[in-house]
């Protein structure tokens, strides 16, 4: 079974895939990058509102507070770069210039994660709770990422 740091890590692993795939692109390549980005804007959404209802809120139960209002104050902060982002032209160099950015602090924030958040999390979880968290995550997934896409 995958426990929830091994499971937020693999998403995190696949969203660095996909920013490095994004920054690959040229302002040329609009259609190539919109498509990337819709892919990556999912993934991402769906990523934070499972994160913050699993993980954030379990370490605020065992009362760490201040640092799940400050990861979901950076999942707030990201949010709002990428809904900014959606509505630029991908074609125009300041918007790969403005990835850019968001892709260097969601690094700092999924970095930041792995290290500071997952040590802490595995001082207040027991193996037990952090594999139910893991499945509660998938199950989760599993439901809130077709929610959150675009109806056919």
């Amino acid at each position: 079974m995958t426990d929830i740091f091994d499971r937020i890590k693999q998403d995190h692993d696949a969203a660095r895939e996909l920013v490095k795939q994004i920054e690959s692109t040229t302002d040329r390549a609009a259609k190539k990058r919109e498509a990337l980005f819709e892919k990556f804007k999912l993934e991402l959404w769906t990523h934070n509102k499972i994160e913050e209802a699993t993980f954030y809120s379990k370490l605020e139960q065992k009362g760490d507070r201040k640092e799940s209002l400050e990861a979901k104050n950076e999942h707030h902060v990201l949010n709002s770069m990428i809904e900014e982002l959606d509505t630029m032209p991908k074609d125009n160099p300041e918007w790969g210039q403005k990835f850019h950015t968001m892709a260097e602090i969601l690094e700092h924030h999924m970095d930041e994660e792995e290290d500071e958040f997952f040590e802490l999390g595995r001082k207040e979880f027991s193996e037990d709770e952090a594999e139910k968290l893991g499945e509660q995550f998938d199950s989760r997934k599993k439901v809130v990422k077709p929610a959150l896409s675009d109806v056919d």
